[in-house]
């Protein structure tokens, strides 16, 4: 059963969103998992108003937050169910998940409502500065858009896009700075597409592999190509360490290119995979053509490779 934390509680923690599938997934794989529980809240006048449903037993609190302490009380079923009905059932829905990490406290936040998505929070008696995330986490502590309050109100703008393209075309850069526009990517397919683009695979079966996880699954597709050589293999030698992958990004970069050609040619595409050409580029060109292609795709106007 879920225990609540009462009273003036430290609210001080850090966000992250994880954009890499598989290395959220070993990350949470390793922890002590506690508890699960599913969390609905409400906010009225700066205060969040939740229930905690622990298998059917249900618990209420309200929590005012005051800087870096939340006061936290329990209240009733009819207080809750209160606010809930003024707020005409307004509410963020979500899974918890309670992890520990050493000395961390790790809570993964499954969200239901008003969007799919996941944050992981962290907290700790120890220095929070001191937590280092796995790969591929993204942190989001200082982004507003990513308070659970602004959450409520419908910050997040999209959470269907997968970015894909060689090593060195600006993937990571560009989803990490998406996120103060409330816009949500995957790092890579490792399923969908990465697996699969492998030289050593003939194209038509490439192109159907993909076309069939496009077909059985919401999201859309991006790949960022830069075709200048040069430019590429610069920002891959700034590289600490370099993976056969690296040495090899421009090749990579072709076969992306070819893969997409092939598959517009045969009509495989359905709408829901984009090319982006990057080449030349500032980071900041990079994340505004990024954007105004998702943003068209989630406004159903038409979609036009850039």
């Amino acid at each position: 059963m879920v225990q609540l934390r009462l009273g003036k509680i430290n609210n001080e923690e850090r966000k992250f969103i994880p954009t890499k599938k598989e290395f959220f997934d070993k990350y949470i794989d390793n922890l002590e998992f506690i508890e699960e529980y599913i969390l609905t809240q409400t906010y009225l006048n700066g205060i969040k108003y939740r229930e905690y449903n622990d298998n059917g037993i249900l618990k209420y609190t309200q929590n005012h937050k005051l800087n870096k302490i939340t006061n936290i009380k329990e209240i009733s079923k009819k207080e809750f169910d209160e606010v809930l009905k003024y707020n005409n059932f307004k509410c963020i829905e979500k899974i918890r998940k309670y992890y520990i990490d050493g000395d961390f406290e790790i809570d993964v936040d499954y969200f239901v409502k008003p969007i799919k998505m996941i944050m992981v929070e962290v907290s700790s008696k120890k220095a929070l500065d001191s937590y280092v995330p796995p790969k591929g986490f993204l942190e989001v502590t200082h982004i507003k858009a990513f308070e659970n309050s602004a959450i409520y109100e419908g910050s997040i703008k999209s959470n269907n896009t997968i970015v894909e393209g060689t090593d060195g075309v600006g993937k990571t850069e560009t989803i990490k700075k998406l996120l103060n526009y409330g816009i949500l990517c995957q790092d890579r397919s490792i399923e969908a597409v990465s697996n699969n683009m492998l030289f050593d695979i003939e194209m038509d079966i490439r192109a159907k592999r993909i076309e069939d996880y496009i077909i059985s699954h919401q999201d859309n597709i991006i790949i960022l190509i830069n075709n200048d050589k040069e430019e590429l293999e610069k920002r891959i030698r700034k590289r600490p360490i370099l993976s056969e992958y690296d040495l090899e990004a421009f090749r990579y970069n072709l076969l992306y290119l070819d893969t997409y050609n092939y598959m517009k040619k045969k009509e495989m595409l359905h709408n829901k995979i984009f090319m982006i050409d990057c080449t030349h580029l500032t980071v900041e060109e990079q994340v505004i053509k990024v954007k105004e292609m998702i943003e068209r795709n989630n406004n159903g106007k038409d979609k036009e490779n850039v």
